[in-house]
């Protein structure tokens, strides 16, 4: 059961999830003011904190003159803080206060930059997991419920060969610093078995492995099915294609990948099951997560500050990490934040639309610049998404006006679809190279990238 995983999970990582879990089942129902209130104060004591302790916010606020923050407005005074400028300050980003055996260390994924070594301490992992349980509770997962998790672990570079080949699929020997319960070896073992988990190598994912694991799911009947959208994807086609019946989850949550909107409906008819979508990153993890009404992802309020600037640009304060703080860190996503109140009752804003990464743009002949959404729509628009020909595509540009459209197909498209393609494209690039794919390696980060701007 959760409950016991939680218990356990505590006792070894040292985190204070359970009595952090408590609090936020209770702040999800506070008022807006109280709610900005609490965030003021966190976000008060933090700059107090790092303006003492940590050189690289010491140095920054001191040249702005920046001493103490008497409102939350003063917050967009503050500099904005990017990947480039945490890099360079290495381990000046860290507090002198630090206590690392109370701090997890990994890095980031590395798909908005070169990836970034993170200390999360105590307080920032128990926000960022009690936060995702609350999720749970959002999408109807009660406690000991039967799940899966489709995931690839950067960690395990040597073993991921051996994985990929492999034909009879295995519960992960190590699970990523963002699954339910990041802990390890035989440990992590006792929590799956206790908490009803089974977690697949999402690298992995061909025809092979995934009749093994369409067959384990029929017997093991899992209630919630979460992991990367392309591994989802994947999935998804499979069970369609092969008209197979008994995989009835009670929830679909997705994370890592732009979702749009008709892989959404992809993913829900099949499953016959409502699809949950989550943002978080690495430097701050738990940042918005989807409700039962589908209008958007709200906000983590009592762990973040999440603003979107004048091009829609994320940019993130993580409120718990004293070890390594991350105050307006622009995260590398876009996306737009919606103020209004959602049906739901809950009364954080919510993340309305996510882009994509900011700068994985494509420029059209015209020099107009499109995000994924607009291939996306396009693809639907002459009928390639769900319709088994095509699964997942991927753009990539070198030039302005110019692409290759890589599209993984699970047999060679004829050529009427082919020039239907190339229709498509025709009034807004000057050359399309069209690449078909038996499988669309989603490279080291496991995070499908549905876009590469080189320009």
């Amino acid at each position: 059961m959760i409950r016991n995983g939680l218990i356990l999970l505590d006792l070894i990582k040292g985190t204070n999830v359970r009595s952090t879990k408590r609090f936020l089942d209770d702040s999800q129902y506070w008022e807006g003011d109280k709610l900005k209130e609490y965030q003021f104060n966190k976000l008060r004591d933090l700059l107090a904190e790092v303006t003492v302790s940590v050189p690289f916010y010491r140095d920054l606020y001191r040249k702005q003159g920046v001493k103490e923050i008497s409102n939350k407005q003063a917050l967009g005074d503050l500099s904005v803080v990017d990947r480039k400028m945490t890099m360079e300050a290495g381990e000046r980003l860290l507090s002198k206060k630090i206590n690392l055996k109370k701090c997890k260390i990994g890095r980031t994924g590395g798909t908005t930059g070169p990836p970034l070594r993170l200390f999360r301490d105590q307080e920032t992992r128990s926000f960022s997991l009690a936060a995702y349980y609350r999720f749970y509770d959002w999408m109807g997962i009660e406690p000991g419920m039967p799940e899966v998790e489709l995931w690839g672990s950067t960690e395990i570079r040597n073993q991921k060969l051996e994985i990929r080949n492999q034909k009879s699929p295995r519960t992960a020997h190590l699970v990523p610093r963002t699954s339910r319960y990041p802990v390890s070896g035989i440990r992590n073992l006792m929590v799956n078995q206790i908490n009803n988990f089974r977690s697949y190598n999402a690298f992995s994912f061909n025809d092979e492995y995934l009749e093994e694991v369409v067959k384990k799911l029929l017997r093991f009947r899992p209630k919630l099915i979460r992991g990367y959208l392309s591994a989802i994807l994947l999935l998804a086609d499979y069970i369609k294609r092969n008209n197979i019946r008994g995989i009835q989850p009670i929830a679909v949550s997705s994370t890592s990948e732009t979702l749009f909107p008709e892989y959404r409906r992809m993913i829900e008819e099949v499953f016959q099951a409502p699809l949950f979508d989550q943002y978080g990153c690495g430097e701050c993890n738990s940042i918005a997560f989807e409700c039962k009404e589908h209008h958007g992802m709200h906000i983590v309020m009592e762990h973040c500050i999440l603003e979107a600037d004048e091009k829609d640009n994320l940019i993130v304060t993580n409120l718990d990490n004293r070890s390594q703080p991350f105050i307006r860190y622009k995260t590398g996503d876009s996306g737009t934040i919606d103020q209004a109140p959602c049906a739901c009752g809950y009364a954080t804003p919510r993340l309305t639309a996510l882009h994509g990464r900011a700068n994985e743009n494509i420029i059209l002949k015209d020099h107009v610049s499109v995000n994924g959404i607009f291939f996306a729509n396009l693809m639907d628009e002459i009928g390639f998404i769900g319709n088994q020909k095509m699964l997942r595509f991927q753009i990539i540009q070198d030039k302005v006006g110019e692409i290759t459209f890589r599209v993984e197909v699970k047999k060679e498209l004829p050529e009427v679809d082919l020039m239907k393609l190339k229709d498509a494209f025709a009034p807004f690039f000057n050359n399309v190279i069209i690449k078909q794919h038996a499988f669309l390696d989603p490279g080291p980060s496991g995070k499908f990238r549905y876009l590469i701007s080189r320009l």
